[in-house]
């Protein structure tokens, strides 16, 4: 009993204890867990509680801010409104000012314009006046074919003379322009009167000098006193004022007609007596001109036959002055001397030292200008008389004649300005294109010869100079018609132009053909190259910035290198000649003078290194030569008496073999026929020998052939018993008639194959040297060298007879007896090419010269068809360097050709036209556009090619009539070179835009015949990115910029840089002296050249504008020999 008490009292111990222990841990988080959920709740509705009591005073803080903010609000959006308010009232005010300025300005600009309008007509006016004054007693129109009734009369001509007193005040604002007229009237009157009058003074002063000079000699010749000063005023008082009306053609009334000189030497024909007639015209009423007529129409001639004119009717025998480019210095000294023997010449040209002897003949005091004058006529070029100006301002000259007058085209140029401050009577300007690239050009014509008149460029180029060149660049601008007639009427009393078509019917046809070529694969490949260097943005851009010189400087850089390509790839990249590192000694010859005619050194080049060979060494051994037989041999060593004993080829050795042994190795002499000493010699002798021992043996079975082949020889029928079988069995097979033989085939075909080709073996050792040269002061070894390299036989062997000698029969059979069976051309004539040694220097082929340029490819073929029609040729280059590698062209084909370029000197010029005009056997001339292209006669060719082209087409045509002139008797062909789809082709679009312009002014072409335009960026842009181009220009006009005028000067010479620019320009700096019997090539410029192009390899920092000219492409070394300097400005030649 008592124990089921403890053990239910250890239950229950156990029970509670385990109640402790676990539930009542239980319990007390339960517990904890809903306090805090009865605090949080309590916490909960607290908050609640306390936001539900704070409601009512939260709601009435709310509505206060809410009016407060609407209050602000409507505040700042009262003030918006009326400050916009205010601001529209400040604008419309504005506006309605602006709009009335703009009103008060346009009608100022209307009053101003209508003001210059009526002063411009004013200037207009007084200049037909007095061009139309002028023309009716020139009569301009009559001489050039036109009908002087259809010229219309300018307004005021009608109008009654006026005196100054009675005129008016001059008001431009007045509208009525008859006072306009007659201001116009009275001032053309007065521009004539003093014509006349400055003539007068001229001619009263030149007889009064010429009088008292003719006194003073008297006096002289009489009493053999000197002159003093009373004497010179008592022979003036002398002097009748009459008397001098001889030398005043002023005084001449009555309409002047002129005969031909009697002391003139030639016959004029009826167009050049018309012009002689309107330059004495001119001249009587003391008038500068301009004869513009074609070239090839005796422009020299009717000069020439004025001033016989002056000293044949007038006893006015000088001074005159004949300025003209260096090439036709001789040929006005020949016309003088030849037409007018009478006029003595003086040709003013040399060096320092000579001039200054020359200008003792008019530096002379008291010098009579008669027929027993020192001189009449001096002719000079246009460098000299810059050059000596203060000796020429001396002299008063009766006649100043400018010969290619467009030599002072620039009217800003130091030799305009020279030439214009003369003291001359008249001036006359002898051009075949008076206007050349602007209608600028023309104007500083106009004003060198009627500096009053036409006095600013300004309103010249306000006049026509815009709407005629716009109309001749733009096809859809139209000129106004009444415009040109106005500007004809003014040019022609001061410009005489005939053309061959009209005036010269015997003259020949002149036919004109563009020859378009492609690129070659090289050619292509440089142009792609350079275009993919072009960034059209910076093209854009220096468009826009043409003013800039700089930008103008690389565009045109860049040009030039793209005419290279066009031209010639060689011009830009040389192919050179690749040899190896040739480690040797040249020999070298004496003085070529003391050589006489031929020079041989034989086996000059030699090694560097040299080895001496011991002479015991060569003496006691057989290591330098063949074994010898010598019973001598005791004493000489041991290695050679063992090379003589080991010696199977010894005679005695091969004579016992031969005789004591019936199987002796040399058993087979006896089928051969060959003695013991034959076999010694053979074995001896060296290849050579042994080779033409062959050859004979071969041509004496040749000889033999044909009887032992022939089956009715008895030779024939024998068995051939020890005849060997050929190991080529073709050669016993017979060919066929007309066939080739079957073993010749395969060696045919190889050396036809491309794959024999010497140049496909493209390996070249980086060094070559010959053997080591070996010597022993030895006698024998000598001897021995001497006999191996130069043995007469083995060298006639080898080389042949000489050429020369192939066609003597004596010499070849002489030549067969020594060496039968050897061709007299000699075993290296007679071997393959391939089987010849390889050169180590790879050398360019000739033929590649000529087909890596499209353009020389063409002339070729041109050139071998004009060569079999007995054709002559004058061939036109822009580039010396081109001319160069024309010259490589005529040397490889074997033409006769000559070359005249600027570096010409003055006496060759005139050797090499009478020498191509003499000798029919020369067949090219080749020439530079500018050096040879003026005031010489080549009517000797009847082709003219241009290789390339000149950016002034007043140069190419100047060029072509070289040969399209008087004396041509041969229908003239003109070929064009052009590389169709290139920079090229643009340049000739743009000379024939420019020719228009000409065609224009001079009334060659009707004012709607005109093409499209082209501009220097076009020459390099497609028409996409000219379409861009057209657009950018578009924005900027409709921006409303404004160039300077700074900008526009620039830009206009820039325009003249464009027109003139050539690669090298065929000619030296401008800076140099010219040398004696010479001139410097600047003589036929226009102005000095400024600082050279970059081509590319330039050194120093590179301009910003130039990045895209000298990017793409990297020279190698060796590359680009010969470079140019490339100028810029109006130097002649390249």
């Amino acid at each position: 009993m008592l124990k089921r008490v403890r053990t239910l009292e250890d239950a229950q111990r156990k029970v509670w204890t385990n109640i402790a222990r676990k539930e009542v841990v239980k319990v007390y988080k339960y517990h904890s867990q809903g306090y805090l959920s009865r605090q949080t709740q309590s916490k909960r509705i607290a908050v609640l509680a306390s936001i539900q009591a704070r409601k009512p005073y939260t709601k009435s803080a709310k509505a206060v801010k809410d009016v407060q903010a609407k209050g602000k609000r409507l505040m700042r959006e009262m003030l918006v409104f009326w400050k916009k308010n205010e601001k529209e009232e400040r604008d419309v005010r504005r506006r309605e000012q602006k709009e009335a300025m703009d009103r008060a300005r346009v009608e100022e600009e209307k009053r101003e314009a209508a003001r210059q309008a009526r002063k411009l007509e004013f200037l207009i006016s007084q200049t037909e006046l007095y061009s139309h004054f002028v023309g009716n007693k020139l009569k301009t129109a009559e001489l050039e074919g036109g009908d002087a009734a259809l010229v219309n009369a300018p307004a005021g001509a009608d109008l009654a003379d006026s005196e100054e007193g009675t005129l008016q005040d001059l008001d431009f604002d007045d509208e009525d322009h008859t006072n306009i007229h007659r201001h116009a009237r009275y001032n053309a009157q007065a521009a004539i009167a003093l014509a006349k009058r400055k003539a007068l003074d001229f001619d009263t002063q030149a007889a009064l000098e010429r009088k008292t000079n003719e006194a003073l000699k008297l006096a002289k010749r009489q009493a053999h006193i000197r002159a003093d000063e009373d004497c010179r005023l008592s022979k003036l008082s002398l002097v009748d004022s009459d008397e001098l009306n001889f030398q005043n053609p002023t005084s001449l009334t009555g309409e002047l007609t002129v005969k031909q000189p009697n002391m003139l030497m030639a016959t004029l024909k009826e167009y050049q007596l018309k012009g002689l007639n309107w330059l004495a015209t001119l001249y009587e009423q003391g008038i500068n001109g301009i004869l513009a007529d074609e070239m090839g129409l005796g422009k020299t001639v009717q000069s020439i036959s004025l001033l016989a004119y002056l000293a044949e009717k007038h006893d006015i025998w000088g001074p005159f002055l004949v300025v003209s480019p260096a090439s036709t210095l001789h040929n006005w000294q020949q016309e003088i001397t030849r037409f007018v023997p009478k006029l003595k010449a003086l040709p003013y040209w040399g060096n320092v030292k000579d001039r200054a002897t020359l200008r003792k003949f008019w530096n002379k005091k008291e010098i009579s200008y008669d027929e027993d004058a020192p001189f009449h006529v001096l002719i000079t070029s246009y460098q000299l008389v810059t050059q000596d100006q203060q000796y020429f301002q001396r002299v008063k000259w009766q006649y100043m004649i400018l010969d290619e007058a467009q030599n002072i085209k620039n009217s800003s140029s130091a030799r305009w300005k020279t030439l214009l401050g003369f003291q001359c009577r008249n001036r006359l300007l002898l051009t075949g294109t008076p206007i050349q690239n602007s209608m600028q050009e023309l104007w500083a014509l106009l004003h060198f010869i009627m500096p009053s008149l036409f006095d600013s460029h300004d309103e010249f180029n306000e006049w026509f100079s815009k709407d005629i060149e716009n109309a001749a660049e733009n096809k859809g601008s139209r000129l106004n018609e009444h415009q040109l007639r106005r500007l004809h009427m003014i040019l022609k009393p001061f410009m005489l132009r005939r053309v061959k078509r009209h005036v010269q019917n015997e003259l020949s046809d002149k036919i004109e053909i563009d020859i378009y070529v492609d690129l070659s694969a090289r050619q292509r490949a440089l142009y792609k190259a350079l275009l993919a260097n072009v960034s059209v943005a910076d093209l854009l851009e220096k468009a826009a910035n043409i003013g800039d010189a700089d930008s103008a400087r690389s565009l045109m850089n860049l040009v030039m290198q793209f005419r290279k390509v066009c031209n010639h790839p060689e011009l830009f990249e040389r192919a050179d000649v690749v040899a190896p590192f040739s480690f040797s000694d040249f020999g070298k010859s004496g003085a070529l003078n003391r050589e006489g005619d031929f020079v041989l050194l034989p086996y000059s080049t030699r090694n560097p290194i040299e080895f001496a060979v011991p002479k015991l060494l060569y003496e006691s051994s057989s290591l330098f030569g063949e074994p010898i037989q010598d019973p001598e041999v005791e004493g000489r060593g041991d290695t050679r008496r063992t090379a003589q004993l080991m010696n199977i080829w010894a005679t005695d050795w091969i004579h016992r073999s031969y005789y004591d042994n019936e199987e002796s190795t040399f058993s087979f002499l006896r089928l051969l026929d060959i003695s013991p000493s034959e076999t010694h010699t053979l074995h001896t002798s060296n290849l050579l020998r042994r080779q033409m021992l062959v050859s004979e043996m071969r041509a004496k079975q040749s000889e033999l052939a044909p009887y032992i082949w022939d089956a009715d020889f008895a030779a024939h029928k024998a068995p051939h018993s020890f005849r060997l079988p050929s190991r080529i069995i073709v050669r016993d097979i017979e060919g066929g008639e007309g066939l080739p033989e079957l073993q010749s085939i395969s060696a045919e075909a190889w050396m036809l194959s491309c794959l024999s080709r010497r140049d496909l073996k493209l390996f070249t050792p980086p060094v070559v040297a010959p053997p080591i040269s070996l010597y022993c002061a030895d006698r024998t070894f000598v001897d021995h060298q001497a006999q191996l390299l130069e043995s007469p036989e083995d060298s006639l062997a080898l080389f042949g007879l000489p050429q020369s000698a192939w066609n003597s029969e004596e010499a070849c059979l002489e030549y067969h007896q020594k060496l039968p069976g050897v061709q007299p051309s000699g075993l290296i004539g007679n071997s393959p090419p391939d089987q010849l040694p390889l050169s180590t220097m790879q050398v360019p082929e000739a033929k590649r010269l000529i087909y890596d340029s499209a353009k020389l490819a063409r002339l070729d073929s041109l050139l071998h068809e004009l060569k079999a029609g007995d054709h002559r040729v004058l061939v036109y280059f822009q580039m010396t360097r081109m001319m160069d590698l024309m010259e490589e062209y005529l040397i490889y084909r074997q033409y006769k050709y000559l070359r005249l370029d600027g570096s010409s000197k003055l006496e060759d010029r005139r050797d090499m036209v009478m020498e191509w005009q003499t000798r029919p056997d020369i067949f090219v001339f080749l020439l530079s556009t500018r050096a040879g292209g003026l005031g010489i006669n080549l009517t000797a060719a009847d082709t003219v090619v241009f290789y390339d082209h000149d950016w002034n087409p007043s140069n190419d045509a100047q060029a072509m009539d070289r040969a399209h002139r008087l004396g041509q008797t041969r229908q003239v062909t003109v070929y064009r070179l052009i590389t169709k789809g290139t920079i090229d082709e643009r340049i000739v679009q743009l000379a024939r835009v420019k020719k228009d312009v000409q065609d224009i002014v001079v009334g060659n072409k009707n004012f709607t015949d005109v093409t499209k335009p082209s501009e220097i960026v076009q020459l390099l842009l497609n028409e996409d990115q000219l379409a861009s181009l057209d657009g950018a220009n578009a924005s900027v006009k409709g921006k409303g910029k404004s160039v300077p005028s700074s900008t526009q000067a620039n830009g206009n010479a820039v325009r003249d840089l464009w027109n003139d620019e050539g690669d090298e320009f065929f000619g030296q700096p401008a800076s140099a002296q010219p040398g004696p019997g010479s001139n410097a090539d600047g003589a036929d410029d226009d102005s000095a050249p400024p600082a050279p192009i970059s081509t590319g390899r330039g050194r120093g920092r590179r301009r910003k504008g130039e990045a895209a000219a000298t990017r793409g492409h990297k020279p190698g070394p060796g590359r680009g020999r010969g470079r140019r300097k490339a100028q810029m400005v109006d130097v002649d030649g390249e």
